[in-house]
């Protein structure tokens, strides 16, 4: 299977009261487009959320005013350009083959196969548990019998609790309750992922199958690849950075599907900037993964030009950026431990923005990685410690590691007490305030204020053991935000101290009592990121990267490939306009400087693609490099000593390691 890159992700939802649907198509024209604009690869539809298909289907329902096979002819057209095809089926949605046969559809919880917003798309949705699963499958097989496809990318696959007869019988058959909730999922979990079993089967080894909707979690086995799906100014700008820390070291290639689209998937009106998007495919190069860029084709004219042309200009200047991101890797001083499963929360994105503004290196983890690899090891908010992590861990402290916990991380699975010995602190109870304080004790980071700050998001109360001692103290409120029947208790100033650490430190270890990462998500009180950049500075003096003159909207990452290390450097960020969030400005820098830690065998630096030279000072191992102006982005190559290299990277991440 090849490389996934320079994609474009075609959407092509057609409703069926357009008479002039494809009078203007033409595959060859439609190919050419995309060849112009250095696309390689498309997801190209099949079958659409309407359920029409865009073939001469034996099995399913052709759209009533096409008159030809036009999958088929893209199938066709691109393989001559070599341009791959992946057959796009919406799996979750298909409101023809729904409007026809109801009982193949999800019963909600009171009764409606039809629900919510009628005018948006999901007010119907299809149950596995049901003759649809084996509609399905034969158009996966028809497909897959006619055409050459590469793959099969299958939209929709959501997990959603169906309670029609037939899947209340099954899970009353399975010993299950029918009035459970939990149970009533947990079958429809069951029965879509022995669909997709089902679909891998057919679809083949030697084909890309990608179920769009499951978390990672549920797709390992079936999934060749991971797509990470995000349109930014809508769904965050934290969405993927989080996402692709995790996905990227799951052994498989990953992807980042962004969108042209100013608000959501089916705005055939809408364009971002050039800017925005470069935006998006410098965050995916920047953290080692390539980009797809989402469009929707218009039912009668094909191909927009105006949007290809932008995309055009995006994918030649990333084609010319291959040589140093084609199987790169993603390189981290600090591993963000996450639960088995992946599972990415508050907490997670808050540390990720956290890291990201201190411009400070990572990866998200769990522990079925190696996490020897990792200098710090950050625990946010709610990370329990398992028997398999606690031996890891244990080994990890051992060798040198630092901890940072927060909340009611660092306890072990029954929240009694913290998990290791190590710790050496002892848990007391769930923080009973709502309104908490605390105060540096320790030399506090420039800029912070001495004074009582908020915590915001309370965890639970703790005391140092000897041999540890409290890096801030903790200060309780006169009374907890309440009603006590004459006031509400908006107001909670600090009262006194409590007799006990807010933050405490035992060796290589810090605990935070509260959710202090959680509360960054939340709120950005700027006292809390200092409070966790000085524990980074306690645990972490000399990372792999550092800059000079750098503000902290912009993001500074390393990749790594054979010889060469890759610094990038992206000042592009959004900002809120109404009730998104736009990117629009390519902001520029002057005096900017980078260190890199890695100096000791350098023969060479410069930027990428115009290699022009950069001089650099080398001392202790680092070396520091002033830039150039910055516009927008800019990628800095530093060539080691190829006698001293590590092997050539793999084109996707290590597996885990257990």
């Amino acid at each position: 299977m090849r490389t996934i890159k320079r994609a474009v992700h075609l959407d092509f939802h057609t409703l069926p009261d357009i008479p002039d649907f494809g009078v203007n198509f033409d595959a060859e024209r439609f190919a050419r487009t995309l060849k112009e604009a250095r696309v390689e690869y498309i997801t190209a539809f099949a079958k659409c959320n309407i359920g029409f298909a865009y073939y001469p289907t034996a099995v399913g329902i052709m759209h009533p005013h096409l008159k030809f096979d036009m999958f088929g002819q893209i199938v066709e057209e691109c393989a001559k350009l070599g341009i791959g095809v992946t057959a796009y089926l919406s799996a979750g949605l298909d409101h023809e083959a729904a409007r026809s046969h109801r009982e193949w559809t999800v019963v909600n919880n009171d009764g409606q196969v039809v629900y919510g917003d009628r005018t948006a798309n999901f007010f119907r949705n299809m149950c596995f548990h049901s003759g649809y699963r084996d509609y399905l499958l034969a158009m996966i097989r028809e497909i897959k019998e006619r055409y050459p496809v590469e793959g099969f990318f299958l939209d929709s696959t959501v997990v959603r609790s169906c309670y029609g007869n037939e899947c209340l019988e099954g899970v009353r058959a399975r010993g299950l309750n029918p009035l459970d909730e939990t149970d009533v999922l947990a079958f429809a979990r069951d029965t879509l992922l022995d669909f997709g079993r089902e679909a891998k089967r057919i679809v083949g080894p030697d084909k890309f199958l990608y179920l769009n909707g499951l978390p990672t979690s549920d797709t390992e086995g079936l999934r060749t690849h991971i797509e990470i799906e995000c349109l930014p100014s809508g769904w965050s700008y934290d969405f993927f950075p989080a996402q692709v820390a995790y996905a990227r070291n799951l052994g498989q290639q990953t992807v980042y599907m962004t969108g042209r689209f100013n608000v959501n998937w089916g705005d055939f009106g809408g364009l971002k900037s050039k800017v925005s998007l470069l935006n998006d495919c410098w965050d995916a190069i920047s953290n080692g993964v390539p980009t797809s860029i989402g469009d929707h084709m218009h039912p009668r004219d094909g191909l927009d030009p105006a949007v290809y042309e932008v995309i055009g200009d995006i994918y030649k200047e990333l084609e010319l950026l291959e040589p140093w991101t084609d199987g790169a890797r993603a390189e981290a001083d600090i591993g963000i431990l996450t639960w088995q499963g992946g599972q990415i929360g508050d907490a997670h994105n808050g540390a990720v923005r956290m890291l990201g503004e201190l411009h400070y290196t990572y990866d998200i983890v769990d522990e079925r990685h190696d996490l020897s690899r990792f200098k710090v090891l950050l625990l946010p908010d709610r990370v329990r410690i398992t028997p398999v992590l606690a031996a890891k861990l244990s080994a990890y402290l051992a060798a040198g590691g630092g901890i940072i916990s927060s909340g009611y991380s660092g306890l072990n699975e029954a929240g009694t007490a913290f998990a290791l010995k190590e710790w050496n602190m002892v848990y007391e109870s769930e923080d009973p305030w709502n309104s908490s304080y605390f105060r540096m004790k320790e030399p506090a980071e420039a800029g912070m204020s001495d004074m009582l700050c908020g915590m915001y998001k309370q965890g639970i109360w703790l005391q140092a053991c000897e041999g540890a001692h409290a890096v801030a103290d903790y200060y309780q409120p006169y009374f907890d935000r309440r009603w006590d029947g004459f006031h509400g208790t908006f107001y909670t100033p600090p009262d006194k101290y409590a007799g006990r650490p807010a933050v405490a430190r035992s060796g290589r270890i810090f605990q935070f009592c509260f959710r202090v990462f959680a509360a960054y998500m939340d709120y950005a009180p700027n006292v809390h990121k200092q409070m966790v950049s000085y524990c980074l500075k306690q645990l972490l003096p000399d990372p792999l990267v550092q800059s000079e003159g750098i503000p902290t909207t912009a993001r500074v990452t390393v990749t790594a490939k054979a010889f060469m290390s890759i610094i990038h450097v992206k000042l592009t960020h959004p900002e809120p306009r109404g009730a998104y969030n736009v990117i629009e400005d390519r902001q520029t820098l002057t005096g900017a400087v980078v260190h890199l830690r890695r100096g000791d065998d350098v023969v060479a630096v410069y930027t990428a693609p115009d290699r022009l030279p950069l001089a650099f000072t080398s001392n202790n191992g680092s070396i520091r490099i002033p830039l150039p102006v910055i516009d927008g982005y800019m990628m800095i190559v530093v060539e080691h000593d190829q006698n001293n290299a590590a092997p050539d990277a793999p084109s996707v991440p290590d597996p885990c390691t257990g």
